[in-house]
């Protein structure tokens, strides 16, 4: 998914709930969990500079690499709710 993808997924969803409505992220199909979400980072072309200046080459690519690198936004899991509700099972479809 993009992250146009996921902006036009929720902007979608917004119509049809309160805009208080929580996000929550649901893993592991087997044994699902529902998770909160802690906060959004990216990685582009300057971060992974930043992080290649930073840790002063432990985490060194060639700058060529670095440019041909996607762009990503990472979501990180924040807490664990709990199961996975019965009607979200079904509406994933898991």
């Amino acid at each position: 998914m993009t992250i146009q993808q996921l902006i036009e997924t929720l902007e979608e969803i917004k119509e049809h709930v309160s805009e208080d409505a929580e996000v929550r992220f649901a893993s592991q199909p087997s044994w699902p969990f529902e998770y909160s979400i802690a906060d959004a980072y990216f990685l582009n072309m300057d971060t992974r500079l930043d992080l290649a200046h930073q840790n002063h080459g432990d985490y060194f690519k060639d700058i060529d690499e670095i440019k041909k690198e996607k762009d990503v936004v990472y979501l990180e899991e924040g807490s664990q709710i709990g199961y996975l509700p019965e009607e979200a099972k079904e509406l994933i479809g898991w």
